[in-house]
């Protein structure tokens, strides 16, 4: 009967360690391809210019950190300057200074139509 435990324990570490290795192989070697098709997606991805954007640091510009890698891969460089208020992105935007501002609803962007229309 002793036997027979060791037995069953052994070959069920063995299954163990068989999958767990091949879990392991399938994780890196998805990683390895992963990062190496990034690599070469930003090697020959042409500059398309500069996207400039207005945003507040919590939560806007770290969402925007996030795209960086993304936006790199496809040829764009994106630059974020943080603001602490929702009036000065609205400004830079409308001036040209900035390509985009991140927070901006549709209330002020009728009302601004309308007050040029004027």
């Amino acid at each position: 009967m002793k036997q027979y435990k060791k037995t069953i324990a052994l070959a069920l570490a063995l299954v163990l360690s068989l999958s767990l290795a091949a879990c392991a192989s399938k994780t890196e070697t998805a990683a390895s391809t992963e990062a190496a098709s990034t690599e070469t997606a930003s090697e020959t991805a042409a500059s398309k210019g500069t996207i400039t954007v207005a945003a507040s640091p919590t939560p806007h510009a770290e969402i925007l950190a996030q795209a960086k890698p993304i936006l790199e891969a496809e040829g764009w460089t994106l630059e974020v300057k943080e603001f602490q208020d929702y009036v000065q992105p609205n400004n830079v935007v409308e001036s040209g200074e900035f390509d985009a501002n991140y927070f901006q609803h549709i209330l002020r962007t009728s009302m601004k139509s309308r007050a040029r229309t004027l």
